[in-house]
Parts: structure tokens; C-alpha cells; sequence
């Protein structure tokens, strides 16, 4: 069951953003502590913790392998803490990419203080004989730290050398690059180190030396201190993975949505438009998603109570596991499920799932961006609910048996012109609150959504999507019917 949330807490939400807002916009640097600087460091999901030139593409460097029937990138993180034998839970028929975290960086020197297993770790041998792109992730964090290695030429000379021969020795396909809390004043800096890695992989793959130079960036939900140059950067980076999530994270001052895909003041999707606005190509845009969330201890039960310490990282995993102990409940203003629970004092859990997941893919969708991503692999071991969501979302059923069930209702008129009035008939009374559709070509791919105007007894009326011409099935829970589109 669904449960809304009253008007006086969403004016505790907005003033709790804005509140957030400022004060990660004063600091120059911007928030040290950032989102994969905290897990790196935190570990979740580990064993010992419980809890404005557009460069054309190469042919396959963002795009899913030919032999997949994946539609869109699927791009994962696989943390050097998570065990290699939980890789065999990983369903590789939809990754595209897998960045292995990290080769973590001297600034001073460029040179590596840990590679993490990048020479014997056996995720990359599988990840390669399953056909997916694997990617070493080199992490550089905090504003210090990047102001340092971005003004040193010799540093960064010393790296992109490292990463290429580390490349090389594994057969690794290209770089993700995980520079986070980058200053504004290295802005033009960063947009020069992503052109020289440019120059070195394309030239390393033009000697045999490495498969491929693919570059994808852990890009900002926020760009606080104006160090990102999206345009700029376009130039050289295949995709723009968009950290959207820890909108609310340890240190709020309220319990909060992780990754909102609205109703914040900063939410998923405004970051996202403003990657596209600001001129990132949408074929090279990733929306990259949480695969855990934040247990923050607060003064009471109600949804987006003030914290009264710092909130601990809880894996996907987890949740499922304590999940039939709890309440869930569901916020309509963020789209996220919530669980408020008392232990020794109150405590407020806000995470994402199947249901808050198949929002945010739907905007995929109809952004018309890359495809997705997760933070992080292994997050949600021993549970196929998230790899089965993107099974639905993201691939090209391999059968007419993949299609939705044949159709049972009828829609009148037929056929329908883009944007003319129709309606859906049941036969019987539609759940106004629940009632949701969406259109399907004959492969089975949701192409749109299905704006409904009102519900009247079994009648549900809409309004046809701007579609090309032919044959649809428009789908919903139990509702399905045939639609023709007219020209």
C-alpha cells in the first residue's frame, strides 16, 4: 500500500534540500566525503562489514555488445572488496561494461598506492569471456587531491602511462575515471588530462596494444563547484556515468531519499536534464543508480525526521534480508520506498528497489539517454529482483513469447492519430489511484508512456502517444489492448 505524504513534510523536505544545498555550496572545494569516496572507505557489502565538439563514437565503445540482447549500456561498478565468487551471481548477459574499482592514485606522483587485485582478480577473465567491456577505475578524491595531480603534468603523464600498461598486461577495454569533488579552477585542467588519455589509449589501441579505449567518468549528480566541463569533456569521454544518488546521505540532517527522482530540490531528474542541457550528447548519458541506501537514527517515526547521528550504509542485500521484519512504505512526492522502525530509539531507512528502479528506468526511456548503471555489483547478492527489472527494461525479448499477453481489451476509436483522445474499455472498475500504461512496439520494447486523463467506472481515457505508424500493444498490470496509430 502506498502512502502519501502530508503537505507539512513536504515543506520539511524542500526546506531540508535547500538547507543541504547551501551548505555543500560553501565550501570551495566542495563535499570531500563524496559518494564513492564514503563507500570506499565504509566498504558495505564486504566481508567485514554487515551491512562542444562531438568526437564520433568507434563503433562499439558505448554501445551494448553485438551478440547481446541488450538495448541500452548497463554499466557496474565492481568494488575490489566485494569477493570475486560473487561474481557468479552476476547475470553478464546484461552488463555492457564493468568498471573495476580502483586503481587509487598518488596525486603527487600519478603512481598507484593500491591496484586492489587488478592483475589476479578473476572478475576481469570472466568479465571478458562473457563479452562485456571491463574498465579500470582510478579514484582521485576530495579537492585537495585533485588540484594536486591536475596541476602537475609530470603526475598525470606518470598515470596515464601506469593505466595503459595496466591495460595491456589485462586486456582491459579503457578507463573510468572517478575524480570527485573536482575545484572550479581545475575546470580547464581536467577537460586537458581527458584529452591526453585520449590521445595515449586511442594510440595504444591503434598499436595492438590494448582491445579498446573506452573512457567513462563517474560524473557529479551535482556540479557544486563548476569543476565539470561537460562539453569540453565530450570531446574525449564515451560516457558520462551520473552519480545520482546520496541527494540524502550519512550526514543529512533529515532522513531522506537516496536517489529521488523528484521532489527534492536537486533530484535525479533535474541532474540529469542538466547533463543534456549543458551538452552532453543523450547517447552518452548513464543514469547510475544505487544499489544500497542509508539508516539513519532520528527523533521520531514520521517520514524525513531530523537525524540525530550519522546514517549507516545498508547494501541492497541487507534490506531484503531485515526487509519482512519492517513496514514498507512508499513516498509518491520522492517515488522511493521508506521503512521507519524502532530499536533501541527511532530509526528511518530510505533505499531503492524493483518499484522505485522501474521509475527511474522509465526515464531512461524517455530521456532517450545511454542506459543505466549501478553503484554497486554485489550489492544485492543471493536476490534476482534488480537483474530481472533490467531484463524487462533493457533488452530485446529473443521471441514473440517475450511480448506482453495477447490483448483482452478494446480501445475506441481505432485507428488513432498522436495526440487524439481515446478510450480504454474494462469492462469492469479501474483502480483510479493505481492504473498505469504504457506502449510497446511488437518486439516487446516499452517505447512510451500512456498519458490517462480520467477514469470513469471501467472506462479509461487517454491520450495517444506521439508514435510512428503501425501496431502497438498499450499494457498496465492486468490491461492490455491493441492500439493502431495512424499517420
Amino acid at each position: 500500500m502506498r502512502h502519501l505524504l502530508f503537505p507539512l513534510l513536504i515543506l520539511v523536505f524542500t526546506a531540508t534540500a535547500f538547507a543541504q544545498d547551501a551548505s555543500q555550496d560553501a565550501s570551495q572545494d566542495g563535499p570531500s566525503d563524496s559518494p564513492h569516496a564514503r563507500q570506499s572507505r565504509l566498504r558495505p557489502g564486504s566481508a567485514s562489514t554487515a551491512v562542444e565538439t562531438e568526437r564520433p563514437l568507434s563503433p562499439d565503445h558505448a554501445l551494448p555488445r553485438a551478440a547481446s540482447s541488450l538495448t541500452h549500456v548497463v554499466h557496474g561498478y565492481h568494488p575490489y572488496w566485494i569477493p570475486d565468487e560473487v561474481a557468479d551471481g552476476y547475470r553478464w548477459d546484461l552488463l555492457s561494461h564493468l568498471a573495476y574499482f580502483s586503481y587509487e592514485v598518488d596525486p603527487t606522483t600519478g603512481e598507484a598506492t593500491n591496484i586492489h587485485g587488478w592483475r589476479n582478480s578473476s572478475v576481469i577473465d570472466r568479465a571478458k569471456a562473457e563479452g562485456v567491456k571491463v574498465l579500470l577505475t582510478v579514484t582521485n578524491f576530495g579537492g585537495a587531491s585533485n588540484r594536486t595531480l591536475l596541476s602537475s603534468r609530470a603526475a598525470q603523464d606518470t598515470l596515464i602511462e601506469r593505466l595503459v600498461a595496466l591495460l595491456a598486461e589485462r586486456g582491459g577495454h579503457g578507463v573510468n575515471l572517478d575524480f570527485e569533488s573536482v575545484p572550479g579552477d581545475m575546470r580547464a585542467a581536467l577537460v586537458t588530462f581527458a584529452s591526453d588519455l585520449r590521445l595515449r589509449l586511442d594510440a595504444a589501441r591503434t598499436a595492438g596494444s590494448i582491445p579498446d579505449a573506452i573512457i567513462s567518468v563517474a560524473a557529479p549528480a551535482v556540479d557544486w563547484n563548476g569543476g565539470w566541463d561537460v562539453a569540453a569533456l565530450s570531446a574525449s569521454v564515451d560516457l558520462f556515468f551520473v552519480m545520482c544518488y546520496d541527494y540524502s546521505w550519512s550526514s543529512s540532517t533529515n532522513a531522506g531519499p537516496v536517489a529521488p527522482l523528484r521532489g527534492m530540490t536537486y533530484n535525479v531528474e533535474r541532474s540529469l536534464r542538466w547533463y543534456l542541457d549543458a551538452g552532453v550528447p543523450a547517447g552518452r548519458l548513464v543514469m547510475g543508480v544505487p544499489y544500497y541506501g542509508y539508516d539513519w537514527p532520528v527523533i521520531g517515526a514520521a517520514a524525513g525526521s531530523p537525524t540525530t547521528g550519522r546514517g549507516t550504509a545498508r547494501t541492497y542485500s541487507i534490506i531484503r534480508q531485515e526487509l519482512p521484519t519492517w513496514n514498507r512504505q512508499w513516498s509518491e512526492l520522492f517515488l522511493n520506498p521508506w521503512v521507519s522502525y524502532e530499536s533501541s530509539s527511532w530509526r528511518q531507512l530510505w533505499y531503492d528497489d524493483e518499484e522505485s528502479l522501474e521509475h527511474k528506468y522509465n526515464l531512461v526511456l524517455d530521456l532517450g539517454i545511454a542506459g543505466t548503471g549501478m553503484w554497486a555489483l554485489g550489492y544485492d547478492r543471493g536476490y534476482t529482483d534488480l537483474w530481472n527489472l533490467i531484463e524487462r527494461k533493457f533488452t530485446r525479448p529473443a521471441s514473440a513469447g517475450r511480448l506482453p499477453e495477447r490483448p483482452v481489451h478494446a480501445v475506441w476509436p481505432q485507428p488513432l492519430r498522436p495526440g487524439a483522445a481515446a478510450v480504454l474499455r474494462l469492462g469492469h472498475p479501474a483502480d483510479a489511484a493505481g492504473t498505469r500504461l504504457a506502449a510497446f512496439d511488437l518486439l516487446g520494447r516499452r517505447v512510451a508512456e500512456v498519458r490517462i486523463t480520467g477514469i470513469h467506472g471501467g472506462d479509461i481515457r487517454f491520450i495517444a502517444p506521439d508514435l510512428a505508424p503501425g501496431l502497438y500493444l498499450f499494457a498496465g498490470g492486468p490491461i492490455r489492448a491493441r492500439v493502431m496509430i495512424a499517420p
